[in-house]
């Protein structure tokens, strides 16, 4: 006996109200992180923006001092060249005293604020300027201590003439800055140790005649004072530094650019030498010799410390004047201005979205209630689906009749996507089996007319060519007893002598064996063209046989050959034959040759449209032209894979497309669709094969064309002109036949490449 639930038991229990799970506390955290991710992308770009401002900013703040710089080191140079002139001036005017030159060099050298030496040699094999002295080198020098000017002149050391500020300029004829070098200045008093470059310059007479290179030394020194402020921000320094790696100037600590035995080995302190700047300095050359001319990067010293590095090439010289400031000086403020944003504008957002979405909730709840009310008054009176449709009230039987209706839907649904899908495969089939029948049917009765032509053609011609032997054998007996009655009987009767001179005897014998060798090559071409006829037809080669393939593509290029010649409105093709050494494929041989027959013509048809759309200057100097190439593929290279020939899942007539490793890698290979039956009797690779590849210099073939171009019944030629049926027939003749491979490769404007791949020897 059943029990009747008591009124209790039918109650719905009562449910505590979580706040992770309310619809509020939800909303608002979905919606706050939707908002962070937009935040935090904010900013991201407010940080790169602000970075990039801030690397601007150090950018320009070298910028400023390397323009300076070379504001400097033009001004030095310009100096230097009014000091050549003056120079040249005198010695034309014929000025030879050496005192006037001293004193000239002294009077210079203390109106130019940089220089801290300046000389003049000429060539001692070749002294215009002062003939009497043959080591000549006025020269004036600036005392660092007390700034007075020296000058003197005299015969000099015959080594200054061997020093690389007087032969360099000479060798390259152009004025030079020379790599900074530590000497011993010896016109002092007493004598000092200077670090310092120089500018070098030859000058020239009027008759280009080498008067002598003048040079002034540049003390490094100056260069330090030059540098020796802060970057940006109070922060940072800047370091100048030679071609060669060489040290400059360093305001940090000038002294570094001496070294101690720098005298004695004429070098400077190298600036890859120190902390960890060897990677640097390489980093800074890679870029400068890729022609950018200035740049910032990034690096950590020896210590860990991070520092940002800009740089840019004095252009003067090729020194390299760089930036250094540490990150926290340039990304301090950015981080710190991004954070202090990113957190206030989170703050806020968190609480505008907070008192939205409770607003929301709030409206929704008032109007969510009534319906909430009902549901559980409803609840109340049937707590489950299960007592209801145990019930036998109309609300119980409606349940019952819902979920009938609701499994035979979901039955017949199942069952309908079953028979739609035999359907599609049934109708493809039926295409398939329709292009094949059709095609065959037109190949077949090509194949007979072409065999019965080839017949008819080779009985008349057999008599003619098994009766040329005997007429030539007949026609030489004959000319041999003309020759016999000619020497004996030839000058005893006139009428025979006149009538031998009307026919010209000679010309006639001469000309009538011609005409014979003529007749004998012309049955050996037709006897030719109809092997060709047979080989093309081939109907009684239905089974399967090893034949040699390129026979059957000459047979099918003679039957298009009225095709290819030139004609009154038809411009000539040509076709370029580049057979490889193949072996005797084992195939079915009419088959194949009606797979190049559909080939060639779809060539032949695309090169005709394409030269009617061209000039006749045009199609002259770059002829239609056809190439066949055949060649044996690689036993380790796959004749397809699976994934090239295998259909989509979801959709049998698409076509899949692979990346094909050719010369040309803009090319895309399309291949043919087939099922994934068909697909799995493909092997994955063949131990040999030949590969034939077929191809124009025509339009191409349309991008939205290559999923259709195997389709059966797709064609883009008018109406009457095509079936459609070609391709894919040939595609079912390669693929499904012979198990080989069929794909066309094609770029419009670049022609089109038909690649057909076949195994020598068939599975068994």
């Amino acid at each position: 006996m059943q029990s009747i639930a008591s009124d209790s038991d039918l109650q719905p229990p009562k449910r505590r109200l979580s706040i992770m799970r309310s619809i509020g506390s939800r909303l608002f955290l979905s919606v706050v992180a939707g908002s962070l991710v937009g935040l935090v992308g904010t900013a991201f770009l407010t940080y790169w923006e602000l970075a990039r401002q801030s690397e601007a900013e150090l950018r320009a703040s070298l910028q400023v001092k390397a323009e300076n710089l070379n504001g400097d080191l033009n001004t030095f140079e310009s100096a230097t060249k009014l000091v050549a002139d003056a120079i040249r001036t005198l010695y034309d005017a014929g000025e030879r005293r050496e005192p006037v030159y001293v004193n000239l060099l002294g009077r210079a050298l203390a109106t130019s604020p940089l220089g801290t030496g300046l000389g003049f040699g000429q060539p001692p094999d070749n002294r215009l300027i002062l003939p009497s002295r043959k080591f000549a080198y006025p020269y004036a020098v600036r005392n660092p201590k007390t700034g007075k000017i020296e000058s003197q002149g005299g015969e000099s050391a015959q080594s200054n003439f061997q020093e690389n500020y007087f032969t360099q300029p000479i060798a390259v004829g152009r004025p030079l800055w020379l790599e900074p070098v530590p000497y011993l200045e010896d016109t002092l008093k007493p004598p000092q140790v200077l670090v310092s470059t120089a500018y070098s310059m030859p000058f020239y007479s009027d008759k280009r005649q080498l008067l002598g290179v003048l040079s002034q030394d540049l003390e490094l020194s100056f260069l330090s004072k030059k540098l020796s402020a802060q970057v940006m921000r109070d922060a940072g320094y800047f370091i100048l530094v030679s071609a060669k790696g060489g040290l400059i100037a360093y305001p940090p600590d000038p002294q570094m650019i001496y070294p101690a035995d720098a005298q004695k080995t004429h070098d400077l302190k190298q600036f890859p030498g120190m902390n960890n700047y060897v990677g640097l300095w390489q980093r800074i050359q890679d870029e400068l010799k890729t022609g950018s001319s200035s740049g910032v990067t990034q690096w950590q010293d020896a210590k860990g410390k991070r520092e940002y590095w800009a740089y840019q090439r004095i252009p003067n010289n090729n020194w390299v004047l760089m930036a250094v400031v540490p990150e926290a000086v340039v990304l301090g403020p950015v981080v710190r201005f991004t954070a202090i944003g990113a957190l206030g504008s989170i703050i806020g957002v968190s609480i505008v979205l907070g008192l939205v979405v409770a607003m929301f909730v709030k409206r929704l709840n008032q109007r969510l209630q009534p319906i909430m009310d009902e549901c559980n008054r409803l609840a109340e009176t049937s707590a489950k689906s299960e007592t209801l449709m145990s019930r036998e009230d109309e609300l119980g039987r409606l349940t019952i009749s819902f979920y009938a209706l609701l499994g035979q839907v979901t039955v017949n649904e199942r069952r309908l996507r079953k028979e739609m899908l035999k359907s599609a495969q049934a109708f493809h089939a039926l295409q398939q089996t329709q292009a094949q029948l059709i095609q065959t049917e037109k190949m077949s009765s090509l194949g007979q007319l072409v065999a019965g032509v080839a017949h008819e053609i080779n009985n008349p011609i057999n008599f003619i060519y098994g009766n040329l032997p005997h007429a030539v054998n007949y026609t030489k007996d004959l000319l041999t007893l003309v020759q016999m009655y000619n020497q004996k009987y030839a000058d005893l009767d006139p009428e025979i002598r006149a009538y031998r001179e009307d026919v010209d005897l000679d010309f006639l014998v001469g000309d009538l064996q011609k005409m014979l060798d003529s007749m004998s090559i012309g049955a050996d071409r037709i006897r030719e063209i109809v092997l060709s006829l047979r080989n093309f037809s081939r109907l009684d080669e239905a089974d399967m046989k090893r034949v040699n393939i390129h026979d059957g593509i000459d047979s099918t290029l003679l039957i298009l050959q009225n095709r290819l010649r030139a004609s009154p409105g038809h411009a000539p093709i040509e076709v370029v034959k580049q057979y490889g050494n193949l072996p005797l494929v084992e195939c079915y041989a009419g088959q194949l040759n009606q797979v190049f027959m559909n080939v060639l013509s779809n060539a032949i048809d695309a090169l005709e449209k394409y030269n009617q759309g061209r000039s006749e200057d045009d199609a002259t100097a770059n002829p239609a032209t056809i190439t066949i190439q055949t060649d044996v593929a690689s036993s380790q290279q796959p004749a397809a894979s699976s994934q090239e020939l295998a259909v989509s899942s979801q959709r049998s007539d698409v076509t899949q497309y692979s990346a094909l490793g050719t010369q040309n890698s803009s090319l895309t290979s399309y291949v043919s669709p087939h099922s994934e039956a068909e697909a799995s009797y493909i092997p994955q690779s063949s131990p040999s094969s030949i590969i034939i590849r077929i191809r124009d210099n025509g339009p191409g073939i349309a991008p939205e064309h290559h999923v259709r171009l195997f389709d059966p019944f797709f064609t883009t030629k008018p109406i009457g002109k095509g079936t459609g049926l070609g391709l894919s027939v040939s595609y079912q003749i390669i693929v499904e036949k012979h198990y080989g491979v069929l794909k066309c490769i094609s770029t419009p404007g670049q022609g089109a490449e038909f690649w057909l791949e076949i195994p020598v020897r068939q599975p068994t």
